[in-house]
């Protein structure tokens, strides 16, 4: 599932501008939930991240402005994640917390 919003461009963390790809979140969430609680369950894993990236893009669609910053997504994604698997919530902060540390090495 890629998804490209046709109108909405992302302001990522270093300032550049990148088109919209929902398959980043999925990506990422699957990415949380195979580091934390559902290691031995990619399929339900899998299964989170395209739940939780199909409403991301809704709540992302509705918003007046065409530039996104990166930590509105992932705002975004952590709010759903709470609503839908709370454990997978803690395990994406720390994920995109231990991937910012190994970014900046």
């Amino acid at each position: 599932m890629q998804v490209k919003l046709a109108n909405k461009v992302v302001i990522k963390r270093n300032g550049h501008v990148v088109d919209w790809d929902s398959f980043r979140i999925q990506t990422a969430v699957f990415k949380a939930a195979i580091f934390g609680k559902y290691a031995d369950k990619p399929l339900h894993a899998n299964m989170i991240a395209n739940n939780v990236t199909k409403v991301v893009e809704k709540v992302i669609a509705e918003l007046p402005f065409e530039k996104i910053e990166i930590e509105t997504i992932q705002n975004q994604v952590v709010k759903q994640l709470q609503d839908f698997e709370p454990a997978v919530a803690q395990d994406f902060l720390e994920y995109k917390t231990k991937r910012n540390i190994e970014q900046r090495h």
